[in-house]
C-alpha cells in the first residue's frame, strides 16, 4: 500500500511517510512524484516535494504473493504460512488435493520449490535458502527417511556390509547425514552425480 505525503524538502517528506508507515527509510520504496518551486501566485521562494512511499516488499511477502498466485491459476486456494529461522525461509502450504500436487515421492513440491527458489533469488539479486512444503509432507518424509536410515544402520552392524539408501535430494540427504552422524559403528557417504544421489550407509573401520 502506497501512501502519498508531501513536504517542503525531500527529507520532510521522507520524515512524514516514515511516521505514517511507522517505519525507517531504508525500509521504505520511495518515488518522487513532484517538485514544485512554485510559491503561491507563481512567485518563486515556495516548494513543494510530493513522494508516494511504501514497505519494501520483502522475500517472505513476495513468496507468499506468487504461492497464493500459483494456487489461484490452478484453481485450489492455497493459506500459506512462513517463517524464517538458521537463514531459511519456510513456506508451509495447506490446501486441498495436496497429493496431486507433491506428486510422486515429491516431485511436483520439488518443481514448485525450484520456481519459488528461482523468483525469489531473481526478484532480491541474491541466493536465499527456501523451503517449501504442502501440507506437511516434508515432516511425514522426513519422519520415514529417518527411520529408514536407522534399520539400515543395524543391518549394516549385524552384517558388516553397506547398505544404500535413495535417490535422495540434497535435503533428505541431509536427515540421512544427520541421523547418524552419532550412531556408533555406522558413517554415510554421498553417491553420485547430480541433484539427486544415494547415500551409502558404511560400517566404520573400528567397526570392521
Amino acid at each position: 500500500m502506497f501512501v502519498e505525503v508531501e513536504g517542503k524538502t525531500y527529507e520532510e517528506a521522507v520524515k512524514k511517510a516514515c511516521e505514517e508507515l511507522k517505519a525507517e527509510e531504508k525500509d521504505l520504496e520511495i518515488e518522487v512524484k513532484e517538485i514544485d518551486t512554485k510559491g503561491i501566485l507563481g512567485i518563486l521562494g515556495g516548494k513543494k516535494v510530493v513522494i508516494r512511499a511504501r514497505l519494501k516488499e520483502t522475500p517472505e511477502d513476495f513468496g507468499k504473493k506468487i504461492l497464493k498466485d500459483i494456487g489461484r491459476l490452478l484453481g485450489v486456494p492455497f493459506l500459506v504460512k512462513v517463517h524464517r529461522s538458521e537463514g531459511r525461509i519456510s513456506f508451509l502450504v495447506q490446501c486441498k488435493d495436496g497429493n496431486f500436487l507433491v506428486g510422486k515421492d515429491g516431485e511436483r513440491l520439488l518443481a514448485l520449490q525450484y520456481i519459488l527458489d528461482l523468483a525469489i533469488a531473481k526478484k532480491f539479486k541474491q541466493k536465499i535458502k527456501v523451503l517449501l512444503d504442502i501440507n506437511g509432507f516434508r515432516e511425514k518424509r522426513k519422519r520415514l527417511i529417518a527411520k529408514s536410515a536407522k534399520r539400515l544402520a543395524d543391518v549394516v552392524r549385524k552384517t558388516g556390509k553397506s547398505q544404500k539408501l535413495g535417490p535422495l535430494n540434497p535435503y533428505e540427504r541431509r536427515i540421512v547425514h544427520m541421523t547418524l552422524k552419532d550412531e556408533e559403528g555406522v558413517e554415510t557417504r554421498s553417491e553420485g552425480e547430480g541433484h539427486m544421489k544415494d547415500v551409502l550407509i558404511l560400517p566404520t573401520k573400528k567397526a570392521q
